[in-house]
C-alpha cells in the first residue's frame, strides 16, 4: 500500500511540474478586437494629374498635298484638291474644295507670316472671339470672325502661332454671298460640314526645326 501510495505521489508531482512549463494560452482575437486594430490597413491612393486639352493628331489621306515654307520654317497639309492660287515672300492662298450648288462660291487657307509681331495675331478684320489653343504641342491663338459688304459674306476663323521672331497665321476662309442677290436664290451651304476639314488642316502644321 506504501508503495503505491508513493507512486501516486510521484506521478502527482510529475504532472504539476509539467503543467508549469505549458505555455500560456492565446488570447481569443475577437471581432470588436479586430475593427479597434490600432494598426493602420496601408491603401494606394493614385493622384490625378491635369493635362491641357489638346487636338488629337489628324490622321490625313496620304495623297493631301504639303505646303512648305523654307524661309520661316514651317510646314502644314492640305487635300489633293487643294490649290496654291497665290504666293508671295509674307503670304499665300491656297484654294480649298467645297460642295458646289450653294450660296457658298469660295473656301481658302489665307497663309500670312510677319516677323516680331508682339502679339502674334492674324491681321483678319471683323474679330469676334479669342481663345488660347495647344494642337500637337504647338501654342495657337484661335481667332473668329466675319466681314461683309456688297452682297459678300466672309467668315473665318484664324489660327496664329510663333517661334522666335517668326509669326505664322493660317486663316480658313468661307466667302458666301447672300442669296437673294439672285433671280432664284441657291440653297443656303452647310457651315459645319465646310468647315469640318479644318481641324485636320491645322493637326499637320508643324516647325521644321524644333
Amino acid at each position: 500500500m506504501r508503495s503505491y501510495s508513493r507512486i501516486e505521489l510521484v506521478l502527482s508531482l510529475a504532472f504539476i511540474l509539467a503543467g508549469c512549463n505549458l505555455p500560456a494560452p492565446l488570447p481569443v482575437i475577437t471581432p470588436e478586437m479586430v475593427i479597434k486594430s490600432p494598426t493602420p490597413i496601408m491603401t494606394l491612393t493614385l493622384l490625378a494629374t491635369e493635362q491641357p486639352t489638346l487636338l488629337p493628331t489628324a490622321s490625313v489621306p496620304a495623297n493631301w498635298q504639303t505646303y512648305t515654307d523654307q524661309t520661316y520654317g514651317f510646314t502644314f497639309r492640305y487635300p489633293a484638291e487643294g490649290q496654291i492660287v497665290s504666293q508671295q515672300d509674307h503670304s499665300a492662298r491656297i484654294s480649298l474644295p467645297f460642295k458646289p450648288g450653294t450660296n457658298l462660291v469660295e473656301k481658302f487657307i489665307d497663309v500670312a507670316v510677319t516677323e516680331d509681331a508682339d502679339p502674334c495675331l492674324s491681321q483678319n478684320p471683323g474679330v469676334s472671339q479669342s481663345q488660347p489653343l495647344t494642337v500637337n504641342g504647338i501654342q495657337f491663338l484661335e481667332e473668329s470672325g466675319a466681314d461683309a459688304g456688297a452682297g459678300q459674306f466672309y467668315e473665318w476663323l484664324a489660327y496664329s502661332t510663333s517661334k522666335n521672331n517668326v509669326c505664322a497665321s493660317l486663316s480658313f476662309v468661307l466667302h458666301s454671298t447672300n442669296p437673294d442677290n439672285y433671280s432664284t436664290p441657291p440653297p443656303l451651304f452647310d457651315k459645319p460640314a465646310e468647315s469640318d476639314i479644318f481641324a485636320p488642316i491645322l493637326a499637320t502644321f508643324a516647325w521644321m526645326n524644333p
